[in-house]
């Protein structure tokens, strides 16, 4: 194949021409350079940079400029009476306006960013008509920042503002789906657009011989068949054969056009092969919704700044199997149908008579939980009320598991409402929470032992982009148990188990946009090697981190056929379609609707029901939506120093602090409705991180509470009672009330739920102890709540009452070496000594930057142990002497990673 040429099949264009600036042009782009975009020069007064794909986020541009044939001056500059307008604006930041296009300043700190990663576009309007030949642009030419940078961009021109014509593009070509006929695709426009893209991708990630890839692959699949005892004629076992000996025929000869007809022969020859494959009897109804991409700016907050239109449907299609699965008689059959809401999450019971999604009636309202029977009939609501109630899962005992904004709490760290796991009874009655988190959950489903395995977002003390990860709890709501996840940079979507194996498929997401990514395997055998056991089977959709996520070339909502066989959404291009694909790197598709997309495919047939799991000695005790202050749980470990030896001596550690982490309640709003949105948000933090930070990063920002301590046994056992219905996690302390551990993941349980683990940071494959812990001779210990109460932490009322006391008289405004330790406030509402702590660096903490990636630390490694102020809190200094209560609360402060406020209180109210 010649070197770029571009593959076609039937003349389908597996990349679009580019108009005058070619795509390697791009990379020679920088976010630092002004990047400059020429063309054939042509008439305008409207100029429209459109931007079809950026690095990580929404993209950012410090200046716009526009340049005449052979001039020199910048037309753009809003001072000589340019107008710039955009399609939209990142809200809450007052460094990134509109106003920043062509205000003539560079730098981050004049710029603007769009409010989504999807398509958006910059304009700015001249003050008269002139010949425009360059277009310059720059992301932050000071170059401090890199992300947010345009990949895939076109200049358009217009005289008039209506009439628009493109005069270049750069990057990705323009999305093959726009050439393709409207809806619904033929079973022949379905092949050429899935081959051509699908050679797109195999290019751009390597793929340098695509015929030669699908004989491989063609030759792998009929080895597996024919151990699979399925019957294969001569011909077809010699095919490869005889399309490799005509490919090189055709490679001796450079015949360029034969080479592109066999790779397509080749393809239609795999596609036939892979659809005998006996298991895809399954996929002869397939339940699937039709909607658009939701395209929020986070992976959580699609609730809040979704920009993706309403319309949609719930549907079945019908795929008949003779032999073969045969997507070319396929029929869709509509269930449900919107025009101007949103229906999404459509899950079926274990009968496969009767599906479940959500569904609100226009963008604004409210999603409410709705079923009907596989036939269309007997549509109901199940729920109601101003709350947001999606993801649907039926669960073995006849009940329903949904997520929901009836935890009435933000999203900790950005401004949407938070949802998070719920139940209730099939007809909306017994609402109870499953899950107390503080953050967003997602995509529940039911494992074959009965548990339900979901998404839970949680990240105590460390950064924010990676705390995505998958668990597994009981349908009553009891052990909540961490499966896969922490200390991996990815972020885990739609787990499910892969029948005959130990192996979980999900989608490898991002901290940005929509649930989209790779398709990715994990094998829980390897489960200690962390990324080390999880393979991308879909390597041409490339695995994207922090806040980059894909609209295109990605995949989505994974469902195991088989071992091997897996149904899923792909978008090739701008629109999701449903596909097969397999472990060994095959897809094929079965349909795509180019006016919306395809998502969320299950196949809709009888299954198995699971075991009904119960565990709570009392049901009635467990209802409601907040346990009462009486309900308790029991907690016991076995060994503490399980995981933490050799670095803590054993003997060492005394007791067990346990700390919440508080939840951020929404203010419920004289409409009886709860606050959606908090614009500005780094103000409704219990820490201004963004006016105070340290050499460590950022402290919390999230309130926290010590609920009191327990002894540690001899043997390093532990028994204790804890509150139901909180977020919680412990700290191991030595007899000084040192930290020397803290768990970094989130623990609860249900009111009389009794739980119990081996150590702290232990192997999870570990057995426990044979011997009878100490602590298991006696009734569990009560929390022994601190001094203060075992009340959220306020910095200003437990720790400045011990430096007013013993500190201020030397160390006050008018310290020489400026240890201010006053309470005065300033005008951020900070304190002085608190200001004075952590940005000079007297104590150590965990930095819980955004985008910080996450390690498993070490014992003794953070904390008051490697603050430089401890020598200060435990011995004499001068004539002061803190007693051991001053020195906890103090200790106490540093270990709950220093949390300013006990609140979330909106800080100009403060």
């Amino acid at each position: 194949m010649r070197p770029g040429r571009t593959l076609k099949y039937s003349g389908l264009l597996c990349a679009t021409v580019l108009l005058s600036t070619p795509a390697s042009l791009l990379a020679a782009f920088a976010p630092e350079k002004p990047n400059a975009i020429n063309f054939t020069p042509e008439e305008a007064r409207f100029v429209r940079f459109v931007i079809n794909a950026s690095s990580q986020g929404e993209p950012c541009i410090d200046e716009l400029e526009i340049y005449a044939q052979d001039g020199t001056e910048n037309l753009a500059l809003a001072s000589t009476g340019a107008k710039a307008t955009a399609s939209s604006c990142l809200a809450g930041h007052a460094i990134h306006q509109i106003a920043n296009l062509n205000d003539g300043q560079y730098g981050n700190s004049h710029s603007w960013i769009a409010a989504s990663s999807g398509k958006e576009w910059a304009q700015i309007e001249l003050p008269k008509a002139a010949k425009i030949a360059k277009v310059v642009f720059s992301r932050d030419r000071e170059g401090k920042f890199r992300d947010r940078m345009p990949t895939a961009c076109e200049v358009m021109l217009s005289t008039d503002g209506q009439k628009w014509k493109t005069v270049a593009r750069v990057g990705d070509a323009a999305p093959a789906v726009s050439a393709l006929p409207a809806g619904p695709l033929s079973e022949e426009d379905l092949i050429k657009y899935a081959f051509a893209t699908e050679a797109r991708m195999l290019q751009k990630s390597g793929v340098s011989d695509p015929l030669e890839h699908a004989l491989k692959q063609y030759e792998d699949m009929l080895e597996r068949f024919a151990a699979m005892s399925i019957d294969l004629s001569p011909i077809e076992r010699d095919r490869p054969n005889c399309l490799r000996m005509q490919y090189r025929l055709a490679q001796k000869e450079s015949n360029h056009d034969e080479i592109e007809r066999l790779l397509g022969v080749a393809r239609k020859d795999k596609r036939e092969l892979f659809f005998r494959e006996p298991s895809l009897k399954d996929l002869q109804k397939i339940l699937v919704v039709k909607r658009q991409p939701f395209r929020p700016s986070h992976n959580y907050s699609d609730l809040l700044d979704s920009t993706g239109a309403p319309g949609g449907s719930i549907c079945i299609l019908e795929t008949p199997f003779h032999s073969r699965l045969q997507p070319s008689r396929a029929k869709l059959i509509t269930l449900f149908e919107t025009k101007d809401g949103v229906v999404r999450d459509p899950m079926a019971s274990f009968d496969g008579k009767r599906i479940y999604f959500a569904y609100k009636k226009t963008k604004q309202d409210y999603y409410h939980l709705m079923s009907v029977n596989a036939d269309g009939s007997d549509l109901k609501q199940l729920t109601d009320e101003p709350f947001h109630d999606f993801y649907p899962c039926p669960l073995p005992d006849g009940g329903l598991a949904f997520m929901t904004t009836r935890c009435h709490a933000r999203f900790l760290c950005w401004r949407p409402q938070a949802f998070v796991l719920f139940r209730m009874d099939a007809d909306g009655k017994n609402m109870k929470p499953l899950s107390y988190a503080n953050l967003s959950e997602w995509g529940p489903s039911v494992m074959n032992d009965g548990r339900i395995i979901w998404t839970r977002s949680e990240y105590i003390d460390k950064g924010s982009d990676f705390g995505h990860t998958l668990w597994a709890i009981r349908p009553d709501g009891t052990h909540p148990e961490l499966i896969f996840g922490n200390n991996t940079r990815y972020c885990y979507m739609n787990g499910r188990e892969v029948p005959g194996t130990r192996e979980l498929l999900c989608t490898l997401i991002s901290h940005g946009g929509d649930l989209n990514g790779p398709v990715g395997l994990i094998d829980l055998d390897k489960r200690q090697l962390g990324e080390a056991a999880v393979k991308n089977i879909t390597p041409d959709s490339k695995q994207r981190f922090h806040m980059d996520w894909a609209q295109r070339e990605c995949f989505r909502d994974p469902v195991p056929i088989s071992r091997d066989y897996y149904l899923c959404s792909h978008a090739p291009e701008d629109r999701f379609g449903i596909y097969v694909i397999d472990r060994y790197g095959n897809r094929e598709a079965l349909y795509l609707d180019t006016s919306i997309g395809s998502m969320a495919p299950q196949p809709l047939k009888a299954v198995k029901t699971p075991p009904v799991l119960g565990g709570l000695p009392d049901a009635s005790q467990a209802s409601g939506l907040k346990p009462q202050a009486s309900d308790d749980g029991e907690l016991f470990v076995s060994d503490v120093y399980q995981g933490l030896e050799p670095a803590v001596k054993r003997g060492s550690v005394k007791y067990l602090r346990v700390c919440e982490e508080v939840r951020a309640e929404l203010l419920q709003l004289p409409s009886g409705e709860y606050q959606q949105d908090h614009p500005a948000f780094e103000d409704w933090y219990a820490t201004p991180t963004h006016k105070v930070k340290g050499p460590f990063g950022w402290p919390s920002y999230v309130a926290k509470s010590d609920l009191g301590i327990v002894p540690v046994e001899e043997d390093g056992s532990a028994s204790l009672r804890v509150p139901a219905g909180k977020v919680i996690y412990f700290e191991a302390l030595d007899e000084k009330f040192n930290e020397l551990q803290r768990m970094r993941s989130v623990l609860q349980l249900q009111p009389g739920e009794k739980r119990g683990c081996i150590g702290c940071h232990e192997n999870r494959s570990s057995a426990p102890p044979t011997h009878s812990a100490m602590a298991f001779r006696r009734e569990p210990s009560k929390l022994q709540p601190p001094s203060w109460g075992g009340v959220p932490f306020s910095y200003e009322k437990i720790v400045q009452p011990v430096l007013d006391a013993q500190c201020v008289r030397c160390h006050d405004a008018n310290d020489k070496n400026k240890l201010n330790l006053t309470s005065a406030r300033d005008k951020e509402k900070v304190p002085a000594s608190y200001r004075t702590l952590i940005e000079r660096g007297w104590v150590n903490y965990f930095d819980m930057t955004w985008g910080r990636e996450h390690n498993k630390a070490a014992p003794l490694s953070f904390g008051t142990v490697k603050s430089k102020l401890l020598p200060f809190i435990e011995a004499p200094h001068y004539d002061v002497k803190l007693t051991p209560e001053d020195q906890q609360r103090i200790k106490c402060w540093i270990d709950l990673n220093c949390p300013l406020w006990p609140d979330y209180v909106y800080r100009p109210l403060r």
